[in-house]
């Protein structure tokens, strides 16, 4: 096992502040079962080879995906570089293995695991480098054609985004004192939000750095095509088995048509023999 730095970027004050947040606290706890038919297909996909096999849950949040991914293996371990995630997770779980740890330095050995899985996008809220390192964490940590079962924001699908400001959050206020207030703060606690990220902000094209409307415009997030994503998967030594857009649908790898959805889930299976790598 080897361990690796690296740095907090501007990506990481700002995501982990917001994982910090009371409400996002109260949000993640509550969330149970799976987010979509796309995601439940790609980890079925992937289940078919590695049940009872260890599993690592990167991202685990409030715990969501823990029964989820129990079912699979009781040899389980979710790991989340947010403390007051870990304890929201431990309190719903607290005879499950949850780790507060970084996934771009696990503290594994080398083949620990079977399937690894990193739900919700959560790949995208650390910059390129980092996200470089957690694929070749991931990738070391995975046993000989291991799967790492991930979720990405599309760069296809920006256009559709809500921007700051965000006008709807009037649209139930009417002409109620107490609800326009409410609605006026919400809509300058986003744009401070807003402004607080926007140096990192960019659009290189293939790859884009930009805001998200969760939690009130409080993240920043990578958003790639599925080209780039699938290059770099297949450079990070990986070969990628299959793409499921949000509803079920799956793309062909080999030729991933721009379907403008907001994100994709992928399976991908470690490639060995490759100098250099584990």
């Amino acid at each position: 096992m080897h361990r690796q730095a690296h740095h907090r970027s501007g990506l990481d004050r700002i995501n982990q502040a917001a994982y910090r947040r009371a409400g996002v606290l109260r949000q993640y706890e509550t969330a149970s079962g799976w987010l979509e038919p796309g995601e439940q297909a790609a980890v079925m996909l992937a289940a078919k080879d590695v049940r009872g096999a260890p599993v690592l849950d990167i991202g685990i949040g409030g715990g969501r995906t823990v029964p989820l991914m129990r079912a699979i293996s009781d040899d389980f371990c979710g790991i989340d570089y947010s403390p007051a995630m870990v304890a929201v997770a431990r309190r719903r779980f607290p005879d499950v293995d949850i780790r507060t740890m970084d996934a771009r330095d696990l503290a594994f050995p080398n083949r620990r695991f079977a399937l690894a899985t990193f739900s919700y996008n959560g790949i995208d809220s650390v910059d390129m480098p980092g996200r470089l390192l957690i694929l070749a964490e991931v990738r070391r940590v995975l046993r000989r054609r291991g799967r790492f079962v991930f979720s990405a924001l599309h760069r296809g699908s920006m256009v559709n985004l809500p921007h700051w400001p965000d006008w709807e959050v009037f649209h139930d206020a009417g002409l109620q004192p107490g609800r326009l207030f409410r609605a006026t703060a919400r809509l300058l606690a986003g744009g401070i939000n807003h402004l607080r990220g926007l140096a990192l902000v960019r659009d290189d094209g293939d790859v884009a750095v930009a805001s998200l409307s969760a939690h009130n415009f409080a993240l920043l997030a990578i958003f790639m095509s599925l080209t780039t994503q699938i290059r770099e998967l297949h450079e990070a030594g990986f070969a990628v088995e299959a793409i499921f857009a949000p509803d079920g649908q799956r793309i062909p790898p080999d030729d991933p048509a721009d379907d403008g959805a907001p994100w994709h889930h992928f399976v991908a299976r470690k490639v060995e023999a490759r100098r250099g790598y584990c």
